[in-house]
């Protein structure tokens, strides 16, 4: 506004300029016209600044325009774009979490599997192991047995009748 306000304040300075030269030193008409003329030919050229000025100021405006309506365009055109790589990131993602999530599960399945095995293994391990400890508890009591009878047979051939309640072995193997 103030630069508006500027060429209206040069045209009234000139102006007064000129109406100064019109006084009592001005005479004659050849120096009225003159002066007249000089007059119409400056409001003419004022006239013209004006509508000059304000023809530019207008294209400024324009042009602003042109330009904030192009970088609105841009600015559109970028979000949809990135709106895009966000969908095909997602896509992606989800893509991937499907094949990570299948590989996974075959993962664990086969984890499953191999432990499954391992436990089977480690059961008939564990029930050949029990099977061998029963029978060599049998075959311990079994030569314990025979053991404490031949001992038995020993001491009644040499006259001993006190037999332990316990049987020899453990009398011979007790350390209490």
């Amino acid at each position: 506004m103030r630069e508006e306000e500027q060429p209206y304040n040069v045209r009234n300075e000139l102006l007064e300029r000129l109406r100064a030269l019109e006084g009592p030193q001005s005479s004659g008409t050849l120096a009225e016209l003159s002066y007249r003329r000089a007059r119409e030919a400056l409001e003419r050229a004022l006239e013209e600044a004006r509508t000059i000025r304000l023809q530019a100021i207008e294209d400024a405006r324009s042009t602003r325009e042109r330009e904030l309506t192009s970088l609105m365009d841009s600015m559109r055109s970028l979000r949809e774009s990135a709106e895009r790589q966000i969908q095909e990131l997602f896509e992606t993602a989800e893509i991937e979490v499907s094949r990570l999530s299948g590989r996974a599960k075959a993962d664990a399945q086969a984890i499953i599997e191999r432990a499954t095995a391992e436990a089977a293994e480690t059961k008939a391990e564990a029930a050949a192991i029990r099977t061998g400890a029963e029978e060599r508890v049998r075959t311990v009591e079994r030569i314990e047995a025979d053991f404490n009878r031949a001992l038995s047979e020993i001491a009644e051939r040499i006259g001993l009748t006190d037999k332990p309640s316990e049987g020899w072995w453990k009398r011979f193997t007790d350390r209490t």
